[in-house]
């Protein structure tokens, strides 16, 4: 029975007047079919473009944040007893672990001075994420006998740093810890000369808060030996990341967090995720608004269609397989101009993908130069639900109308 409700509402679906032409109901039901149509493809394309944002901020992240950062539970610092670098290196699934080492400083470089955090790094660094390639002037050296850093593009253009000027070094300052009654401003600082050796850039947050500097020399200045910040990890296949953060805090317990990725920026990814389904439910209105059109649309079918209701009626069709036709005619127009949308909004989302098609205005990055997009098939499904559940519930108030009719007919 469900086959011929289908049927009949299909021929309805598509209907002409007998005279030639589209009738009254096909025409109210195209537009709601376009409704379905403009709405669904701009839920894919929308949801895709902040897939695209997010990912392409994850990317740019991934040049200096690690995999997994072992930090303190409470506190700054991590003891070398409680963070054993051999021995997190024996973790299997671990590639590479390396020690880091924070403080905020007060930078000061051709007359100018602000203030920034030193991150003092190991050799193992570049190995655990990508820093080299976010060099966008000068050089990295962040051996232990270094004598270079490099400033975040931020800081650098605060002070107005020159990589290529050799001649100029940059102070830091670092209040003394061993110094408990202040005679002098002189004694009150621990200060160190390094060369600027380049500038990097990753993301305005980092690039207006860091300087890196060599593990040895930030951990001389501050006069903090044998403790770290941070250990920071490159996982060997980061598809079981899980386990491996499961085999870390086993060992080392209660006292420190072990952060993913994700963790560690997690106020910028839970506002990507909260602007992403802002921007879901404002659409979904959009797309409710269409769908009203097809409350209209089937109940203006279900008057028009009296008649056949009572020939459909004293042909045996009971009350319920004619309230289901009038449902099948809501999902089609839904299915359908939904279904469609999908599609189209997946075809403008891999052009703009694969060809950058639009591009942003002024930007100077080739990373933003055009909008980026990103289609996941779940956001894909979750738009194809939303329209099947929108045609569910605007089709039932005229098939119930319909039902009504049915019943008063026989």
């Amino acid at each position: 029975m469900n086959r011929l409700a289908l049927f009949i509402a299909f021929r309805y679906f598509f209907s002409r007047k007998k005279t030639g032409g589209l009738g009254l109901i096909t025409i109210i039901s195209g537009i709601s079919l376009l409704g379905y149509l403009v709405g669904a493809a701009a839920l894919v394309i929308v949801l895709s473009v902040f897939n695209g944002f997010e990912s392409l901020f994850a990317s740019l992240y991934t040049n200096f944040d690690p995999d997994i950062k072992i930090v303190p539970k409470s506190g700054k610092i991590i003891s070398n007893s409680q963070a054993n670098l051999n021995l997190i290196r024996s973790v299997e699934g671990v590639l590479y672990a390396s020690a880091t080492l924070e403080e905020n400083v007060l930078l000061r470089y051709n007359n100018q001075q602000t203030i920034a955090t030193i991150k003092g790094v190991d050799e193992f660094y570049d190995e655990v994420t990508r820093f080299d390639s976010t060099i966008i002037n000068g050089f990295v050296d962040i051996r232990n006998d270094s004598i270079y850093a490099v400033v975040g593009q931020g800081i650098a253009y605060r002070l107005s740093v020159d990589p290529n000027d050799v001649f100029k070094p940059l102070g830091i300052y670092v209040p003394n810890r061993d110094v408990s009654t202040v005679i002098s401003t002189e004694g009150a600082f621990n200060k160190a000369l390094v060369y600027p050796g380049g500038v990097f850039s990753v993301q305005e947050e980092v690039d207006n808060k860091y300087i890196v500097c060599p593990l040895t020399f930030t951990s001389e200045l501050l006069n903090r030996n044998n403790v770290v910040s941070a250990i920071d990890i490159k996982v060997e296949n980061i598809n079981k990341l899980s386990a491996v953060k499961s085999k870390l805090n086993e060992l080392l317990g209660a006292n420190c967090l072990i952060k993913d990725r994700y963790e560690q920026r997690e106020t910028f990814f839970k506002v990507m995720k909260s602007e992403k389904a802002v921007s879901y439910m404002i659409l979904l209105f959009i797309l409710l608004v269409a769908a009203s059109n097809t409350i209209g649309s089937l109940y203006i079918l279900v008057i028009e269609k009296t008649k056949d209701i009572t020939i459909m009626k004293s042909m045996g069709l009971t009350s319920e397989i004619i309230r289901r036709v009038f449902l099948f005619e809501g999902l089609m127009i839904s299915v359908f101009g939904g279904g469609i949308g999908i599609i189209l909004g997946l075809v403008l989302s891999l052009v703009q993908q694969h060809y950058g098609i639009i591009a942003i205005d002024g930007s100077i990055n080739e990373l933003f130069s055009a909008y980026p997009i990103k289609v996941i098939a779940s956001d894909v499904l979750i738009v194809f639900i939303t329209v099947v559940v929108l045609g569910v519930i605007t089709s039932w108030y005229p098939a119930l109308k319909a039902e009504k009719l049915a019943k008063n007919n026989g």
